[in-house]
């Protein structure tokens, strides 16, 4: 007896979990729910991934693998959790997203599909007819910026794939798509009225109409997608989702705001107090203040063998660049393995900017302990320290009062392993080096 919808489908997200652990973690997340209702396939959105048995009893496993998985990329790239745009179009949402997806996926992996996509069902509809289209207001639409845009890009291959000229975002594909939908007409009727065209958007219409703003999915999204990069688990995604994945994933976060956020701290910690009587309406409460515009900061370097030559110059390079004010008025360098390579701190100025990093004898494993104990035991001495590392060791046992603290590691992915147990310790915060 031939296994019912329910079970086959089971069986695929079973299988994601050694395949594809990164779908098998999105899919997780949601309820899959059987929806008669539904004119097309299966669509994503509300923790809720919904499908029409009516499309996908006759699928074969490959295309109703397919099916499942162009939805739940959906949710990977963020398109139905993401921020929205004021008073929005879920409709032009979804053909957006159906845009963006069939330029990122193989063609064969579209060829799975026991459907056509919506987008492009809609622009190929537009390509045939664009020189018709009428400008918006009246304008003049022949050489304007518009019509050279969509002559320029919406040209699809014998195979029937869409083949663009400009690197366009999904945010700048539902600009675009709006604009043909709204302010663009042929023969003075409104486009939307015609043939498949029509079908197309009533398509759309459904298939965005559970898309809502989520940020603590969006997040949780972005973890896992983190979570694959570090552990290598991207299973069959191909090579261009996955750097849009990586890109959409990105913390958009800059070494230079984590140093002036370090630098920042250990100066405002130099805070005092300049009222030495009570104010007559607030009291103490009101106190003035002044700031001790110097601090003093340890540099703690890890010089194990995993630390190249080349990270150790960006770094040199990042620090010797940033703290050029005058704010700072020492910086000592100390430099460690599994112990500290020399007891008395050296300048940061002068000489240490010339050390290489082959000078400095015993590169052997790692332990972070020494540096601490070092800056535990001058914590009077300095504001704040930074440590230069690949992360590659055992977290140290410090206490909660230790001073500020700041990790520069020499990679985006060693930031990703290390950055949880990092900023676990009190005090600590983290950052990379993105050259």
């Amino acid at each position: 007896m031939a296994a019912s919808l329910e079970a086959r489908i089971s069986a695929i997200v079973r299988k994601w979990f050694l395949t594809e652990p990164l779908l098998f973690s999105v899919a997780a997340k949601h309820s899959i729910i059987e929806n008669p209702s539904l004119s097309i396939p299966a669509r994503i959105g509300q923790l809720r991934l919904e499908y029409n048995p009516q499309f996908l009893e006759k699928c074969s496993e490959e295309e109703l693998d397919a099916c499942f998985t162009c939805e739940i990329y959906r949710a990977l790239l963020g398109h139905p959790y993401a921020r929205q745009p004021y008073n929005c179009k879920k409709k032009v949402l979804s053909l957006a997203s159906d845009v963006s997806l069939s330029l990122l996926l193989d063609k064969e992996f579209i060829e799975k599909l026991p459907y056509e996509l919506a987008g492009l069902s809609y622009l190929k509809y537009h390509a045939s007819r664009i020189k018709n289209l009428q400008h918006p207001l009246g304008q003049k639409w022949d050489n304007s910026p518009e019509l050279a845009f969509f002559q320029r890009n919406l040209h699809f291959d014998n195979s029937g794939f869409l083949i663009v000229q400009d690197d366009l975002s999904f945010e700048e594909w539902y600009r675009k798509i709006l604009f043909l939908i709204e302010q663009t007409s042929i023969a003075g009727s409104e486009s939307a009225g015609e043939g498949g065209q029509l079908s197309a958007l009533q398509d759309a219409d459904q298939a965005g109409e559970l898309w809502e703003e989520n940020q603590a999915l969006a997040e949780e999204i972005k973890n896992q997608i983190k979570k694959a990069e570090c552990d290598q688990g991207w299973g069959g995604i191909g090579a261009n989702l996955a750097l849009e994945l990586r890109e959409s994933a990105d913390f958009s976060f800059d070494y230079r705001r984590a140093l002036t956020r370090f630098r920042a701290k250990i100066v405002s910690a130099n805070r005092h107090l300049t009222r030495m009587r009570p104010s007559r309406r607030y009291g103490f409460k009101a106190m003035g203040s002044r700031y001790e515009r110097k601090a003093n900061i340890l540099i703690a370097v890890d010089v194990s063998g995993s630390i190249t030559e080349e990270s150790f110059s960006h770094f040199y390079r990042a620090i010797n660049n940033f703290f050029f004010l005058g704010i700072i008025e020492k910086i000592d360098l100390i430099f460690f393995d599994v112990n500290l390579k020399n007891t008395s701190p050296i300048p940061f100025k002068g000489s240490a900017s010339k050390i290489k990093l082959e000078q400095i004898k015993g590169r052997g494993g790692t332990s972070f302990q020494p540096a601490f104990d070092f800056f535990t035991a001058r914590s009077s001495e300095y504001s704040g320290m930074i440590i230069f590392t690949d992360g590659e060791g055992n977290p140290p046992n410090i206490t909660a009062g230790t001073s500020s603290v700041l990790w520069i590691l020499d990679s985006r992915l060693a930031w990703e392993k290390s950055r949880r147990w990092i900023e676990s310790l009190p005090g600590n915060t983290s950052t990379y080096l993105p050259f």
